[in-house]
């Protein structure tokens, strides 16, 4: 009985946390996503680009916010071909059996 009693009463003074637990979890996202951009928009070569525009996707997936991550998708393929262009590879050649 005491068990119970002391468990629900945990229950109770947690519940008040829930707000302010996604409150931070917000504010962590927030600060990654903002992170990222800042190191894309600060990368030098091509090949940087194809590598930070992946983790700015990836901070918004992590977020849950899959309308900016999908965008950040589509960039990071334009950013990777546009390294792989700029390296000279021929992609057709690189794989094995095509």
């Amino acid at each position: 009985m005491i068990r119970t009693l002391f468990l629900l009463a945990i229950g109770v003074a947690l519940s008040g946390c829930a707000p302010a637990l996604k409150a931070q979890a917000r504010m962590t996202h927030n600060l990654k996503i903002q992170e990222a951009l800042a190191d894309y928009q600060n990368a030098g070569a091509p090949l940087d680009h194809c590598v930070k525009a992946k983790l700015v996707a990836i901070a918004y997936e992590d977020a849950h916010e899959s309308a900016n991550a999908t965008a950040w998708r589509a960039r990071e393929r334009e950013d990777c071909q546009a390294a792989i262009a700029a390296m000279g590879v021929d992609v057709t050649a690189a794989r094995p059996g095509t």
